[in-house]
């Protein structure tokens, strides 16, 4: 598959204000694409656009919001059509976890999670899918994780969102070859971002060694550029995604708990 332009595109990048987000940002305008950037921190997108117009010469438009709220991604549609903008890459990359046993979980907490991984990135798929299509030109690359590969003890819900977006991916991607738009689930592992901080706790990541967000970017663009459906960052993590296919679900289960269980459990 051959190499995709982007410059001159526009590509809507939630989550942007950190981490990943940040990072696909800053890339994207480097390889000449102008960017939405979307997140809850207002300051910090002030901040980020201001930097990546000084450096890359690229327009970037900070749009404030919460996905997690229902109504949010129709708003940000309608911010950006009233700019007068039409998205050719979009880049789900906005999520937040939670860690602990399942019953001691705030469940309105657990509720904006599975708001913010499964339903926004959907509801602003639906949204820019279909011009995609229509210009036979696009990309829609939805930030997944090694989570999606195996149930995941102790963060059950964050696991099962991010199941939701692998096979939402992958269907979308045979649904659409061939016809001009590429779909990629990008599936990080454990990563310097602040992830763990919004989480509460380390110790979530299993002891995985962190990658980096450059790293998890350049990852999403190989996978592009190769025609991928999904692509996982880093062979011990891919080595590892792997287990389900060597032991039983149930096994893979109990190891998993025994990996992640909390300190004191």
């Amino acid at each position: 598959m051959n190499k995709y332009t982007y410059r001159n595109k526009l590509a809507l990048v939630t989550g942007a204000s950190s981490g990943i987000g940040k990072a696909y940002a800053k890339e994207l305008a480097a390889r000449g694409c102008h960017v939405v950037l979307a997140a809850r921190s207002k300051d910090k997108l002030d901040t980020l656009a201001k930097e990546i117009n000084r450096q890359y010469g690229v327009k970037a438009y900070p749009l404030a919001c919460d996905l997690s709220q229902a109504s949010a991604p129709r708003h940000l549609a309608e911010q950006i059509s009233e700019l007068g903008l039409s998205v050719d890459i979009l880049i789900n990359n906005a999520g937040v976890g939670t860690y602990g046993r399942f019953e001691e979980i705030d469940s309105e907490r657990e509720l904006e999670e599975i708001m913010l991984n499964t339903a926004a990135l959907t509801d602003l798929t639906h949204r820019y899918l279909p011009d995609m299509l229509k210009r036979e030109d696009g990309i829609v690359v939805n930030v997944a994780s090694m989570a999606a590969f195996m149930p995941c003890a102790y963060s059950a819900v964050y696991g099962a969102t991010k199941a939701f977006v692998l096979s939402f991916s992958e269907a979308l991607w045979a649904e659409t070859r061939g016809r001009g738009v590429r779909v990629l689930a990008l599936c990080p592992g454990a990563t310097e971002t602040g992830f763990f901080d919004s989480v509460g706790s380390e110790e979530m990541g299993a002891g995985q060694k962190l990658s980096t967000p450059e790293k998890v970017v350049q990852a999403g663009f190989r996978g592009i550029d190769q025609g991928r459906s999904y692509i996982i960052d880093g062979r011990n993590n891919y080595l590892m995604a792997q287990m389900i296919r060597l032991f039983s679900r149930r096994r893979v289960a109990l190891i998993m708990e025994r990996m992640s269980k909390p300190k004191g459990y």
